[in-house]
Parts: C-alpha cells; structure tokens; sequence
C-alpha cells in the first residue's frame, strides 16, 4: 500500500509504557516484559490524516481509524468495486464507525438512494452524521438493532466488525434482508472464514477475496470479500 516506506514508517497511533527512567519502552509479543525502545521503525512521522477522497472525516479523540495511512482510500475503493453500487439502491453499512464507507455510498446510490449505518459506539455514530449528510444513523449493538428492526429487503451491505468478527447472530439478520451483494472486511481471516462458512449455510457464495498488507513488518493483512446469493 501506498503511504509507507519499504514497509516502514507507518503506523499512525502508537503506544509506548513509560519507565521510571523517563524512556520508553514497548512490551514483548503477548508478554509483560518491556523494552525499553529509542526509536520504533514502524512509527510514522506525524499523525493520521483524516481525508479520503478529498473528503475530510472528523474522528473523536482516540476514536478509530486505520492506522495505515493508505488504508482508509484503499478499502474505500475495494467496498464499491466489490459491491458496484448503483443509483437509488438501499444500504446498511454495519459497524459503520464515523462513516468512512457510508458517505461513499450515499455519494454512489444518489438522492434517490439510503444509507444505515449501525454503529456501538455512540460518539463514533453521532460522527458519522456530520461526516455523512443524509445517512440514518442508528447508535447500538448491531446483532440487537438489526433484531429489532424489521427485515425489510436491502441491496446491499457493508460489514466491518471487529477482530471477533459478526458472528452466527448478525449474518443471519443480514440474509433475512436478502441484499444481493455483501463487502466483508476483516482484519481476522479466521474469523472471516466462520463467517463466510454462516453465510454459506444460507446460499450466499465467496466470489471474490482481496488481501492488503496495511500491516507491514508484522503478520497481519485485511481483507475484503465479495458474497453474493448463489
């Protein structure tokens, strides 16, 4: 991805312990145990940028955003390649966070279109309708709001869940609203595949699966996929 150096110098938000020296250190791999660290390689120079598109995002105060400073254009540009969005279509983008996939959206299914976006974490929502004029936007537990909302058709659906992933509860409410194509992004491809093997249960097929290294020097990739109803 666009946006580091040789796999260096990208990580936008970091987390340093402080020793009692006054250095800093960093812990070991699922440890305790700290280092103390002059420099880390992965970090960037300066904070995250908050544009994609030429669209800036207002983003809370240690709210999430990728870290990688490609990151936020280049899964933009695989969700609406993936979903190919069309005028006046319908849309739930689940796990929505401050909007970055739903103003896209908006932009492509037009006046004649909708966008929810179903978000947990209140301030995030509350973000995502300045980021995005026009959007409902729904404050809540996904797998609770979609329970308690009714199954109306939709086309198409965004899901971004954490690194636990959906899960059997969310999957089957989104094939209740029977949408013909569905955007996955993961950072979890274990949980991913649970996922994609719900779907499956229910007719609905992986067409396509990209992988981005927005994670470099580190064992970790995103992913994007494409199910559609067989």
């Amino acid at each position: 991805m666009p946006g580091d150096v040789d796999g260096l110098a990208w990580r936008t938000r970091q987390r340093y312990v402080r020793l009692p020296d006054g250095r800093r250190g960093m812990r070991v791999h699922r440890s305790h145990e700290v280092i103390p660290v002059d420099q880390c390689l992965i970090e960037a120079p300066g904070g995250p940028s908050y544009t994609v598109r030429g669209v800036p995002f207002e983003v809370a105060e240690g709210g999430f955003w990728q870290v990688h400073p490609g990151a936020p254009e280049a899964l933009v540009d695989a969700v609406l390649t993936a979903l190919e969005p069309r005028l006046g279509e319908s849309a739930l983008d689940l796990y929505a966070g401050v909007g970055l996939f739903s103003r896209f959206l908006l932009e492509a299914v037009g006046p004649t279109g909708s966008v929810v976006a179903i978000e947990g974490e209140r301030a995030a929502s509350r973000l995502s309708l300045t980021n995005c004029p026009g959007v409902d936007a729904v404050a809540g537990d996904v797998g609770e709001v979609l329970a308690g909302a009714p199954s109306a058709h939709v086309d198409l659906v965004v899901l971004d869940p954490p690194r636990t992933g959906a899960r059997r509860r969310v999957v089957e409410q989104v094939v209740a609203r029977s949408p013909r194509a569905i955007a996955y992004v993961a950072c979890d491809p274990a949980a991913l595949a649970r996922d994609v093997a719900i779907f499956a249960e229910h007719g609905y097929r992986l067409v396509s699966l990209r992988a981005f290294d927005l994670f470099p020097m580190t064992s970790h990739t995103e992913c994007v996929a494409l199910l559609t109803r067989a």
